[in-house]
């Protein structure tokens, strides 16, 4: 006898053998009591979530020499449509017969009577593969057709399939399988099989099933083909290249600890394992999503990736910085589009996660200065008293500056040096240059932007593009760019003075037009739109901003800087300048 695989030979032969779906089996037998069985029917769902297997117990159902049993499995149309053999139940194949002449071939046939079963049922799997011309000719069909027969037609692309024939079925929509109830399953299939197996092996592929029960089964007669007698997890991971659970919760667990070498150590031994790192990304985001849920609702209903016990584990994390550590996840997510090395993007997002728990409920300010000039080596500070402050300054050519205040008080206050303080563009400002903002302009230079982060690798341009590749353009007119970005050290360089000048001469090589570029920061953008709507419709707008003293600025600064030129070449005594 040949080999059947192994969701073909455990394929559900009763309703209550069906894994899921519950609520389609439970209409479905209620309309067999009832007899009000519908001329045609629309299965649509994703894939291997059990549309055509519940089509065949139908067509059993409706045909069964038993009604009081249906589906018995034991009657000759029960046993004939099982194996495919019965000449009333059709199954068509949509995908390679989907022509108007097949269509027309089969509503000839229609018309004819079973030849020894109660209904003729037609399965059309795949049904949104058909022609325009074909549903065309299937629509009369479907809206009278003779009274012996029944349509059962299969999608997973049900907005593919025109309106005017959803509109003739019912339609029963296939959801994706729990993870739960999918492990129940591929157990029971093991446990058919005599074949020893790992808990966390089944917890593993009913993961990877993605909620399809026929998937499931073929991941598991893979792994069966591996692992022989004995399925563990390890065989999983050799195979798909997946992290299980518990390496997971071994990352989230150094990151809750703050332990650095242990993260590193963790992230090491799974990418040893020729783990994929976007599958990692979105399973801890999903474990921490899970937890989040559970901690609000308390519901065991609604873990599927996760234990009670491991729940409550990830719900020493609190439920504020568990959704922005889920945000950070997105973001790193996000950037492997363009990310050459993914492995770099990953740590890096972890360190960035760490970051979340490890910051506590204080006020802090920190700024990072790259290349910081010689003067600034110094951070003009009034003292506190230990307990109250902590304060970093780095020899590194970086220099990060941390103020913490656990006690506010009113006389406690730290003064930063001048050159350290971050610089943003305020409310009041933000509303002034959105008086003379230009939407065209601002959208063109969106339209652009692309060649700012194309810039980041030219020697003369790289450093500036490097400060503006992450921002984002919010306004901008002839004369300014108004930009907001996440980090605060890259505000305060983009709006430094010293670097004004070589903003102007990258914002001319790159669009044309040499503009002053104004950076803030979202949230002091929001609200300053907000403000600027508010005073816009009670006519009481600020006038907009001018730059005619920042032009004049600029032209001083260059006119000394060819008067300190003569002078140092010919000397100041020779000469006069006129």
């Amino acid at each position: 006898m040949t080999y059947k695989a192994l969701y073909r030979t455990y394929r559900p032969h009763s309703f209550d053998t069906v894994v899921g779906q519950r609520h389609i089996v439970q209409t479905l037998q209620n309309a067999l009591k009832m007899n009000k069985m519908s001329h045609a029917y629309l299965f649509c769902g994703p894939r291997g979530t059990g549309k055509t297997t519940v089509a065949k117990l139908l067509a059993k159902s409706v045909n069964c020499l038993n009604p009081s049993e249906a589906p018995c499995n034991h009657c000759e149309y029960c046993t004939t449509i099982q194996n495919g053999t019965h000449p009333d139940v059709i199954e068509i194949d949509a995908a390679s017969n989907n022509g108007v002449d097949e269509i027309r071939d089969l509503i000839e046939k229609v018309k004819y009577a079973p030849l020894q079963a109660r209904y003729k049922v037609y399965i059309i799997d795949e049904v949104h593969m058909l022609s325009q011309g074909a549903f065309n000719a299937l629509l009369k069909t479907l809206e009278e057709p003779p009274s012996h027969v029944i349509f059962i037609l299969a999608t997973t692309e049900p907005h593919k399939v025109l309106p005017t024939i959803i509109s003739r079925c019912q339609r029963y929509d296939f959801v994706r399988v729990g993870m739960k109830e999918i492990q129940e399953r591929v157990e029971e299939v093991l446990t058919q099989e005599k074949i020893q197996f790992e808990p966390e092996a089944t917890r593993l592929i009913s993961q990877l099933a993605d909620g399809g029960v026929r998937d499931a089964l073929s991941i598991l007669e893979q792994c069966i083909a591996y692992g022989g007698t004995h399925l563990t997890t390890q065989h999983v991971n050799d195979i798909y290249g997946i992290a299980t659970t518990q390496d997971k919760l071994k990352i989230l667990e150094a990151i809750i600890q703050s332990d650095v070498s242990v993260l590193m150590s963790e992230i090491e031994l799974i990418t040893q394992k020729n783990i994929d790192i976007r599958r990692l990304t979105n399973d801890l985001m999903e474990l921490l999503k899970e937890s989040v849920v559970y901690a609000y609702t308390k519901d065991v209903k609604l873990l599927n990736k996760l234990t009670v016990e491991e729940a409550k584990q990830l719900n020493r994390i609190p439920n504020d910085k568990g959704l922005r550590m889920i945000e950070d996840l997105m973001e790193t997510a996000e950037k492997y589009r363009s990310a050459s090395n993914l492995l770099s993007y990953f740590e890096i997002g972890m360190l960035k996660v760490m970051g979340r728990v490890t910051d506590k409920a204080t006020e802090t300010q920190q700024v990072v200065i790259k290349s910081a000039p010689k003067e600034v080596k110094e951070v003009v500070q009034k003292p506190l008293p230990k307990t109250q402050e902590e304060t970093k300054i780095d020899s590194s050519p970086e220099i990060k500056v941390t103020a913490k205040v656990l006690d506010k008080k009113p006389e406690t206050k730290t003064v930063i040096h001048p050159k350290l303080e971050i610089k943003r563009v305020d409310k009041r400002m933000a509303v002034s240059l959105f008086v003379s903002a230009d939407r065209q302009i601002r959208e063109k230079i969106s339209q652009e932007w692309n060649k700012v982060i194309q810039a980041k690798q030219d020697l003369k341009l790289g450093r500036i593009a490097n400060l503006l590749a992450e921002a984002e353009i919010k306004a901008a007119n002839q004369d300014f760019m108004l930009v907001t970005h996440a980090e605060d050290y890259l505000i305060n360089e983009i709006n430094s003075t010293d670097n004004q000048g070589l903003i102007r001469e990258f914002t001319q090589h790159i669009f044309g037009q040499s503009k002053r570029i104004f950076a803030t920061d979202t949230k002091t953008f929001d609200e300053a739109l907000i403000e600027y709507k508010q005073l816009k419709n009670s006519n009481q707008l600020p006038p907009a901003m001018s730059f005619e003293e920042d032009q004049k600025e600029t032209e001083t600064e260059a006119k000394d800087q060819v008067e300190v030129g003569l002078f140092s070449l010919f000397g100041e005594e020779n000469v006069e300048i006129v």
